[in-house]
């Protein structure tokens, strides 16, 4: 007997829990960061299933759910280096690294990472674009499909909350 396809509604009903607590197991308790990546495997899922099968469907999810988390995890660890290098940037008579040193990196990273975080979602856009892409207003605001007042309004916003956590923009120092 071939093997039968499986519904998306079936598939989802039957696995979506799985699917978030093997993603939980990957985000470290944030639990919205575990519901973006259930999110994106159901998204592949929907994607590829006209040959997904009864048979082999749970094995394929796990190993979905695994790859995307671990995309998820790179492109974080890419956006805390960014940071890291806006906050200390190299040096070529830079002085050689303690644990100590370490430490209040790994801490600045980790508490600018969180401000940023903090922000309301189309603020921290703008700000990741306009901090860490550099990119200009105006480009900011031709990539989102903004006004480049509407832009400027976000930016103002989101210094003005950042500032008032501890954090100042222009030269990325608590």
């Amino acid at each position: 007997m071939p093997a039968r396809p499986v519904s998306f509604d079936t598939l989802y009903a039957e696995h979506a829990e799985d699917v978030y607590v093997w993603a939980m197991r990957y985000a470290a308790g944030r639990s919205g960061w575990a519901e973006d990546i259930t999110h994106d495997v159901f998204l592949k899922a929907w994607e590829h299933q006209t040959w997904l099968r009864e048979e082999d469907v749970r094995g394929w999810l796990f190993r979905v759910t695994q790859n995307v988390a671990f995309s998820a995890l790179r492109r974080e660890k890419t956006f805390r280096q960014r940071i890291a290098e806006l906050l200390f940037p190299s040096q070529p008579t830079q002085t050689e690294s303690t644990p100590e040193k370490d430490l209040v990196r790994r801490e600045a990273v980790r508490s600018a990472t969180a401000a940023l975080d903090r922000l309301p979602g189309q603020e921290r856009v703008v700000m990741a674009l306009k901090i860490l892409d550099d990119l200009s207003q105006r480009e900011i605001a031709q990539l989102l499909s903004l006004s480049e007042g509407y832009v400027s309004k976000l930016i103002s916003r989101a210094h003005g909350r950042l500032s008032a956590g501890g954090w100042e923009v222009e030269d990325g120092t608590p």
